[in-house]
């Protein structure tokens, strides 16, 4: 199936109506959730076609306004936040995150527990990060066979819980790692459904395992930070900035504070980054005219080389736009949401306070005005002279945008061209299945499972990270 987004104006079909056009069909009490729930970019791509850049899809209890186009976009991002609420959108994440952290905070509270972040990832520290991404894909795949078959989904995701673990809780954890940390992750994730967005408490069993896992998670955690404490050593990661880090009224970070943040960073990067990574392997595998042109620069840029450093891995232009092209294409965050709390208006429309507003980064990213050729794998089009992406910094969203932008950013870019540059050197991929297709049924959108490759390694050449 296509997913070309057709053009539209820059005002919905209906100019006369005061409140946005509403999409057709749907069910009584159901609207259109159930659409929405099994193909919810189908759902939006129809709602722009027929009505432009606002379009109103019932839900169970709400309306929900779908924001597609430039300027409705830029509006979504943008609003005041005295008019939209985060928190009151995303209450399916407060039992994973936790009571008074990050959406479920007060505004200026959020804003200095977001900020915290801003220490854990200054340069010093981005070194260290890259050292530690670098050595774990040589450890990683030093264990693969000369050749054989694997699931990319299966591998991003416990690389990627490797990398992350290491990055936010150290060295030392990451050593003791087993499989408890990846099954307590895959529980809480489990409770990230379509149920969860309308009735996040309801006893389920599913919510029960992500309550429970929540729950060990914050202990083991707890452990690593009152260790240090009572030995009085000094961590080089993420749990260290947030145990030294302190309010603006001097207060420090509660253990369960420092918890939920990390696990609030955690699930903002850990997913992103293990489904980018099983994209950029298929991608990959479909395009080895390109895979001739990331090895032409990995050989330009480190010729016999030994060493990878963060300046080798800042040097990377091609790879960079791969990766921003696997994002295009495959956003592992297909919407983004606000709740209306006090009414506002846009393009000659009221968007009336109780409502939901949508912006989706696939459906952006399929705008041929803006992407041409969407459907076409082309990483040139974020490379000079095209950089479509910075004609309209509006566009290209899978980390959203304006003063909510993900400040993780360059942490997982960074990951995924450590991970990237050692596969390009040392392996070759073919696909395996006729084709490869998203996965709708989670919030968090992967590849649909199987997503197996074939790989054969080329050489045994170690490249480590510098000292």
């Amino acid at each position: 199936m296509r997913r070309t987004i057709f053009s539209a104006p820059s005002k919905p079909s209906t100019p006369s109506a005061k409140l946005p056009p509403r999409l057709e069909g749907g069910l009584p009490l159901l609207g259109h959730a159930l659409e929405f729930r099994n193909d919810p970019i189908t759902l939006m791509t129809r709602a722009r076609r027929l009505h432009g850049d606002l379009c109103t899809v019932a839900m169970p209890g709400t309306d929900a306004i779908v924001m597609t186009g430039a300027k409705a976009q830029e509006k979504f991002f943008r609003v005041s936040d005295d008019d939209v609420s985060q928190a009151e959108a995303y209450r399916l994440m407060t039992p994973i995150f936790g009571k008074g952290i990050a959406y479920d905070a007060p505004p200026p509270i959020m804003k200095e527990q977001l900020g915290f972040f801003h220490e854990a990832l200054r340069e010093a520290q981005m070194r260290t990060y890259a050292q530690g991404f670098i050595d774990e894909a040589v450890d990683y795949f030093s264990s693969w066979d000369d050749f054989g078959l694997v699931d990319m989904y299966e591998v991003g995701n416990e690389l990627t819980i490797y990398t992350s673990s290491r990055s936010l809780l150290g060295y030392e954890f990451r050593q003791q790692l087993s499989g408890e940390f990846a099954k307590l992750y895959a529980d809480m994730e489990a409770g990230l459904s379509a149920l969860a967005f309308m009735a996040p408490n309801l006893p389920t069993p599913a919510f029960r395992k992500r309550d429970k896992a929540r729950a060990r998670m914050v202990q083991l955690i707890s452990k690593i930070v009152e260790d240090r404490r009572s030995r009085g050593t000094v961590g080089e990661d993420m749990l260290q900035s947030l145990m030294d880090a302190s309010y603006k009224d001097g207060r420090k970070l509660s253990e369960n504070e420092i918890s939920g943040l990390l696990l609030t960073i955690m699930f903002a990067g850990h997913h992103t980054s293990g489904v980018t990574f099983s994209w950029t392997g298929i991608l990959l595998a479909q395009h080895p005219e390109w895979v001739a042109e990331l090895r032409a620069e990995q050989r330009a840029l480190l010729g016999d080389r030994d060493e990878l450093t963060l300046e080798d891995l800042r040097a990377m232009p091609k790879l960079d736009a791969t990766i921003k092209e696997v994002l295009r294409m495959y956003p592992p965050i297909i919407v983004m949401m606000r709740k209306v709390v006090n009414d506002f208006s846009f393009g000659g429309y009221d968007i009336p306070h109780g409502s939901m507003i949508f912006a989706s980064p696939t459906v952006s990213h399929y705008m041929p005005e803006v992407f041409p050729e969407p459907e076409r794998f082309d990483p040139t089009r974020f490379m000079d002279p095209r950089n479509e992406d910075k004609k309209n910094p509006m566009a290209w969203i899978p980390f959203g945008a304006g003063r909510h932008r993900c400040m993780g950013i360059m942490f997982a870019q960074l990951q995924l061209r450590a991970l990237w540059s050692h596969l390009l050197r040392n392996f070759d991929f073919e696909p395996v299945e006729e084709s490869y297709a998203p996965d709708y049924s989670r919030l968090l959108v992967g590849p649909r499972h199987p997503c197996r490759l074939r790989y054969r390694r080329r050489s045994r050449k170690r490249v480590t990270a510098a000292a």
